[in-house]
């Protein structure tokens, strides 16, 4: 499966920069940006495609290319709310949209897929590559943010703040088993 790409981030961030200043005590404006560029790391560190949850966070749009059509087209990130559009592209190259009654969202214990109803005719003219392309949002609004997964990210933003050098000489400790313990049981399970 390819990668899916990202086609409009979320809006804001799970965790604000007042919260993440109220964590790492910090009650002036000076380090604001280098606050935030932690606390944006922590966030990337987790969400999406290439996070170590393997799933959206924030509401968020996605596309996932297929080189074909299949009745079950499993889509990689979750939760997903919705299915904006399933486009195929043909041998000539024109772009042909699915109406929205010939699929459905479905999900299982491995996640979220497109199902197609029966009778559903596949074009045979596809392109020979990335021929079907699946929109869908995935991800929740920020007040559905489990505090577990706001802890983590306020813990990497401040372990990154409070030790700003890649190694340290003193005796090390491994912050991010407090991160994998909250984590753990929202982590998704490759398909």
């Amino acid at each position: 499966m390819r990668p899916p790409v990202l086609v409009t981030p979320a809006a804001s961030s799970p965790v604000s920069l007042a919260d993440a200043k109220a964590h790492v005590r910090v009650d002036h404006d000076d380090e604001d940006g280098l606050i935030q560029t932690y606390l944006d790391a922590a966030v990337a560190h987790l969400d999406g495609w290439s996070g170590v949850l393997g799933r959206a966070l924030l509401t968020q749009t996605w596309r996932q290319d297929f080189d074909r059509f299949e009745h079950c087209m499993r889509l990689p990130l979750w939760p997903i709310s919705e299915v904006q559009s399933i486009v195929w592209r043909n041998t000539e190259g024109q772009l042909v949209t699915v109406p929205q009654d010939d699929y459905a969202l479905k999900a299982d214990a491995l996640g979220a897929f497109v199902r197609f109803v029966r009778g559903y005719s596949f074009p045979r003219d596809l392109c020979p590559s990335d021929a079907v392309a699946v929109t869908f949002v995935a991800g929740v609004d920020a007040a559905e943010i489990l505090s577990p997964i706001k802890s983590a990210i306020l813990l990497l933003m401040a372990h990154w703040y409070q030790n700003r050098e890649a190694v340290s000489a003193s005796t090390v400790t491994e912050l991010p088993m407090a991160v994998n313990a909250l984590i753990a049981p929202y982590r998704r399970v490759g398909l």
